[in-house]
């Protein structure tokens, strides 16, 4: 019993590798082109946000000077389905060791940030500025983090 136990044994170890290779197919260029990999994953969206204000804040004595900056918009960020933010596990030498890292790559996307008022002086409560003087408002345009790549791993 054992030894037809070893043969059969021995006969599965040498035809496994013909087996494996069983229903292996040649692909012709247009074929092969249309196969993709599930290698991470991707994200898309459109994001924005505002903030009501910020304030420096002077103080001298018991005197408060303020600068106001109000109504901060920020749109346009779009990360399309074409350009997408990704997501990977890569592996990086680190003191002569590999590790495995998540690394998040930020696509080419462009937005603005808009700051609606500057004002000096003045108070911000309840969603609205009220006195001081104005000194008009700001916008950054065409912001982008393309290229940037952030990498996560423990220690």
């Amino acid at each position: 019993m054992k030894k037809g136990f070893k043969q059969l044994a021995l006969a599965a170890v040498l035809a496994a590798p013909f087996m494996a290779q069983a229903d292996l197919k040649s692909m012709d260029d247009s074929a092969l082109a249309a196969v993709t990999g599930q290698d991470g994953i991707s994200i898309s969206g459109d994001f924005s946000g505002s903030i009501g204000n910020i304030a420096y804040l002077d103080r001298d004595g018991s005197t408060v000077g303020r600068l106001n900056l109000s109504n901060i918009v920020m749109d346009g960020f779009a990360i399309t389905d074409d350009s997408p933010l990704t997501v990977d596990v890569v592996t990086t030498s680190i003191g002569g060791d590999d590790t495995q890292q998540l690394a998040i790559g930020l696509p080419s996307m462009t937005g603005k940030v808009t700051i609606g008022a500057i004002n000096v002086g003045g108070a911000y409560a309840s969603g609205a500025l009220t006195g001081g003087s104005t000194l008009g408002g700001l916008e950054i345009a065409d912001i982008d983090m393309g290229g940037t790549t952030v990498k996560i791993w423990g220690h």
